[in-house]
């Protein structure tokens, strides 16, 4: 789980700033994710980017009795132009996580590979557990990529092997600066990491479709809107054109 409590002040598109309420969120995601860890998930590493204090959902985690199954990574994150968006920020914090997680890193050397599902902390991915479930037998990246309305790669859910990550998105987050003069204006980082992504390294499998359409619940950053009370119609496009039309990528 991603997350930063207390963005900086200038970050483009960023409505939902309030640190106060962002923690809400975070805490309501927390307790939606703990209980999948009797349903496919085996831990939980909590990143946060912010040095913020993470003593509520600490005690939620106690709460659920689940202290040794949930990891909290917290560093300060945010030393860069709040103009690079939260693409790059995002990115950054997951290669710190990746390089100072004790759960991935003993994972690793116990059970050899191992399969990192990344969630935007703030979101609650209802059919996560199906998601994890029909996961392909066999990828080092599965993404979800778009072709409308533009090429694009969703951020809020990847999933991920080690050799994949190494391959495809260990420093990825320098590649992903947003208004910056070598990027045109309006490009947003996730089609940034689509035109990365259509070129893989040799010999590195991604899977480019979800085989579940994931079903989101949460308030979106850049506007405050909800995606199951305001635009929970595009599940069922998209889950219907997944289903009948595979072909077309929305």
């Amino acid at each position: 789980m991603t997350a930063t409590i207390t963005p900086r002040s200038g970050v483009p598109n960023l409505a939902r700033t309030d640190p106060k309420i962002r923690l809400q969120d975070y805490e309501k995601s927390l307790k939606f994710y703990l209980p999948l860890l009797n349903l496919g998930v085996d831990s939980i590493v909590f990143a946060e980017n912010s040095n913020s204090d993470v003593s509520s959902l600490r005690n939620i985690t106690a709460e659920f009795g689940f202290t040794d199954r949930v990891e909290f990574v917290v560093f300060d994150g945010l030393d860069y132009p709040p103009s690079y968006d939260r693409g790059y920020g995002e990115f950054k914090l997951v290669d710190y996580t990746m390089n100072h997680s004790e759960f991935i890193n003993n994972g690793q050397n116990e059970q050899g590979e191992i399969i990192v599902w990344k969630v935007t902390g703030r979101y609650m991915v209802s059919n996560l557990a199906r998601l994890i479930a029909r996961k392909p037998l066999n990828f080092d990246l599965y993404c979800n990529f778009r072709n409308f309305p533009k090429h694009w790669t969703d951020m809020y859910l990847l999933a991920w092997t080690l050799r994949g990550y190494q391959a495809c998105l260990n420093n990825v987050y320098h590649k992903l600066k947003t208004n910056v003069p070598e990027v045109p204006q309006g490009v947003a980082a996730e089609e940034l990491l689509r035109n990365l992504l259509d070129r893989p390294p040799e010999n590195i499998k991604i899977v480019r479709r979800f085989n579940v359409t994931p079903e989101i619940y949460g308030i979106r950053g850049a506007d405050n809107q909800g995606y199951s009370t305001d635009n929970f119609w595009k599940f069922y496009v998209r889950n219907t054109i997944r289903l009948l039309f595979p072909w077309i990528w929305i």
